[in-house]
């Protein structure tokens, strides 16, 4: 099989799907507008230095449609699959021709864009119309996905999941410090200012707690001013980008591992959360409740408030029960549900289907 890829070559979401196809294979080709090394595929930059907008908003990637249409004719692809509906989605739909077109969607461009304008609207209905299969991470952005005239009958669920090979199943550090995680990017969505304003209500009570956050986003700058004028510099770790081993041992090691965004759906970060035995609060939407029962092996905050939030945090700090029997809870779900090699397989499996 050989699948021509359009997507960010920078995002690690987009590594590791390219590269769970390279190892099992199959010939793979990437076509992006940000410039990175995956070895052992065949890679084309676009470069110019565009931006592409993860809302479609960037016009400027329009104009190497010829380029990219001109490359698909060479590589003949038997697939192609595209990550992010409404960028590298549009372009596709754009170029593929008569080839299968299949196209990822990431939670944002479903659940979000579309609703922005009658624009967006019609451009994600109008990519979901060119697609020969669409993949959704969660049962609630696929209903979402049918609600926009997709035909179900193309639409397959299947979390991105956690590696085997990144997880150890057998042991898990269960003495930790009053340590909390915040591992979204940062942006209006993922409420970061109502995370500090919690955690400085937390310093209240336990003043030896921290806040590591890592990523980063088009908000970075206010929210480090925000640290500055809370003045909570001394107990918070501002990592920006981390590697994914550094990601899985920060895990392994914190107490509490919070996201409250206010559209999402399934985090693969909060997956990962549960498997390294690192107690969620999440925010009160349907992917969430799809992973996460409330009291039972996590914490839904009902409302982005920083005065309830900060009552979660303090919970988790001293309901040693709670953390305890979740950790089981929460690994017996992930190897059921989520584990990356198994659900990938399903992707294959759909995939083949097309071609035939």
């Amino acid at each position: 099989m050989k699948i021509c890829f359009l997507g960010d070559a920078g995002s690690i979401h987009t590594k590791r799907w390219i590269e769970f196809f390279r190892d099992s294979g199959t010939e793979v080709h990437l076509i992006s507008f940000r410039n990175a090394n995956i070895p052992g595929i065949k890679f084309y930059y676009m470069g110019d230095s565009i931006n592409i907008d993860g809302d479609g908003g960037n016009k400027e990637y329009l104009k190497k449609l010829f380029k990219i249409k001109s490359i698909i004719k060479n590589i003949k692809p038997d697939l192609i699959n595209a990550h992010y509906l409404t960028s590298y989605g549009f372009i596709g739909s754009l170029v593929k021709g008569k080839i299968p077109f299949v196209v990822s969607t990431w939670g944002t461009d479903i659940l979000v864009t579309p609703k922005k304008n009658k624009a967006y609207e019609l451009l994600t209905k109008y990519v979901l119309k060119k697609c020969s299969l669409v993949t959704s991470d969660s049962e609630y952005m696929s209903k979402e996905i049918i609600n926009l005239k997709a035909d179900k009958k193309k639409v397959i669920t299947v979390p991105m999941g956690v590696s085997l090979s990144d997880m150890d199943f057998q042991t898990i550090n269960e003495n930790r410090d009053n340590t909390f995680l915040s591992m979204r990017t940062l942006c209006e969505n993922s409420n970061i200012e109502c995370i500090l304003e919690a955690f400085k209500l937390v310093l209240d009570k336990y003043s030896d707690s921290r806040l590591i956050i890592t990523n980063s986003g088009t908000g970075e700058k206010d929210i480090l001013n925000y640290i500055s004028n809370l003045g909570i510099e001394k107990n918070i770790d501002f990592k920006g980008f981390i590697n994914r081993k550094e990601l899985l041992n920060l895990l392994g090691e914190g107490l509490g591992f919070i996201s409250i965004p206010t559209s999402d759906s399934t985090s693969v970060t909060l997956l990962e959360s549960m498997i390294n035995g690192c107690f969620p609060i999440v925010s009160d939407v349907e992917a969430n409740r799809e992973w996460i029962k409330d009291e039972k092996n996590g914490l839904i905050l009902k409302e982005i408030n920083s005065q309830k939030l900060s009552k979660l945090m303090i919970r988790v700090i001293e309901d040693k029960n709670l953390i305890e029997n979740a950790r089981d809870i929460n690994r017996k779900i992930i190897k059921e549900r989520a584990i990356w090699e198994d659900n990938m397989k399903l992707i294959v499996d759909s995939y083949k289907k097309i071609l035939k």
